[in-house]
């Protein structure tokens, strides 16, 4: 029992400067609402229903976000780290359908992002997709620069 609580209490420690580490924007909560409420207008725009907002699929997207701040990258999966389906799945989410958007941008703004996300043919189809109903969105900030991720997706 003893050595169980050494090894944990170790990889705790290993997993703490990480969690530490990652820093949110001002206002965090009221931007990602905001970016929901965004992607939500633009669905109803063309003729979806709004997507409802997901704690497991929140806590996903904040999870590679702060991943990407934290480390450096920007990118659907870093070297050797987990993808997309196996973030998601890791909170508990079953998922028939998911997708990713991410962004990195220069302010905490959520018309920058959307800005990325409307402009790219891939996060646009990602945010109209009719086979989504769910959805969780999640910004860190490093170095001068905004990272935004919007998880979507179906529940099984």
């Amino acid at each position: 029992m003893a050595m169980r609580s050494f090894v944990l209490a170790g990889m705790l420690c290993l997993a703490a400067p990480m969690a530490l580490a990652c820093s949110q924007p001002a206002g965090a909560a009221g931007l990602e609402a905001q970016m929901i409420q965004w992607i939500n207008a633009q669905r109803q725009a063309n003729g979806l229903a709004a997507l409802r907002a997901e704690a497991r699929l929140g806590q996903a997207a904040q999870g590679h976000a702060c991943d990407m701040a934290v480390r450096g990258y920007f990118g659907h999966q870093r070297a050797g780290g987990p993808d997309f389906s196996a973030r998601v799945k890791a909170t508990g989410y079953r998922f028939r359908t998911a997708a990713e958007n991410i962004a990195k941008v220069g302010a905490p703004d959520v018309s920058r992002a959307a800005t990325v996300w409307r402009d790219s043919a891939g996060h646009w189809r990602n945010i109209l997709n009719p086979q989504v109903s769910e959805i969780g969105v999640g910004v860190a900030t490093a170095g001068g620069q905004v990272y935004w991720v919007m998880n979507v997706g179906k529940p099984r």
